[in-house]
């Protein structure tokens, strides 16, 4: 029996199906069927204690905004804007020495995010949260590696905020 016929339309059939698949997903810039597709981010306010939080979390979601290529940012006249609120940063010990120092603490960071277009109407809120394990053994690099852990944590929200509002519109 010969398997080549079989084998060439196997091969056809995947080189339409790779061909065809993904492309379509987004077809005009933006969201909402690109009514918004350029954005203003102000800095997010800080209701926390934590004093350069709100610089680490609004640089990470205008890169990651840009990064998609679906918006532009910060530009006169914006079809929308994004009002971004840090609601919580705690600080709590994680794990301890066998002589009881503090090695490890954890971080947890809550913020909400609201959309709206360019009249002010409100479109939608979303509330994303994060948490990361940061290095304390030495205390000359503590302040270091919560900084570091606060910029790591602040990508990994705008990603999923990212990947959220597309999904959603």
């Amino acid at each position: 029996m010969n398997l080549l016929p079989y084998k060439a339309y196997l091969i056809v059939f995947i080189m339409l199906m790779l061909s065809c698949c993904g492309y379509q997903m987004v077809k005009e810039k933006g969201i909402f069927g690109g009514e918004i597709s350029s954005i203003y981010i102000p800095l997010f306010k800080n209701k926390t204690y934590e004093p350069h939080a709100s610089g680490y979390v609004t640089d990470a979601f205008a890169k990651e905004l840009v990064a998609t290529g679906l918006f532009k940012l910060n530009k006169e006249g914006s079809d929308g804007y994004i009002q971004g609120n840090i609601n919580k940063i705690r600080i709590i010990p994680s794990a301890m020495s066998a002589q009881g120092i503090v090695v490890e603490k954890s971080i947890d960071m809550t913020i909400d995010l609201s959309l709206f277009n360019k009249t002010g109407a409100f479109i939608k809120k979303w509330t994303l949260s994060e948490t990361e394990i940061y290095n304390v053994s030495d205390v000359n690099s503590e302040d270091y590696n919560k900084r570091e852990a606060l910029r790591r944590m602040s990508g990994r929200m705008a990603r999923k905020f990212s990947s959220m509002a597309l999904i959603d519109y």
